[in-house]
């Protein structure tokens, strides 16, 4: 069999050696996190102000937690208990 000479490596090796990694990994769990948010609150009729009571925190860091922008602030608190609303949590790997 031959060799695909257009093969290359991994979309980390390249953010990675961009010096973008770090940053991508963000947006990337942002979104995902907004999604499945937005999925729930749909789902169960919630509204912005709910999901804040939910989560223990204001309906402006809903908003954040909503909006996956990298530049808006975002608690690790929050993000811990916006994970567990969707049934997920956070964890450190090993880089």
């Amino acid at each position: 069999m031959a060799k695909n000479p257009r093969t290359g490596g991994t979309l980390d090796a390249y953010f990675r050696d961009k010096g973008e990694l770090e940053e991508v990994q963000e947006i990337a769990l942002r979104r995902m996190l907004a999604t499945e948010l937005a999925s729930q609150m749909k789902r169960h009729g919630w509204t912005r102000v709910k999901l804040a009571a939910k989560l223990n925190t204001s309906r402006p860091q809903v908003d954040r937690l909503l909006d996956p922008h990298p530049k808006k602030a975002i608690t690790t608190t929050t993000l811990v208990r916006a994970a567990a609303v969707i049934g997920k949590r956070l964890a450190l790997v090993d880089a």
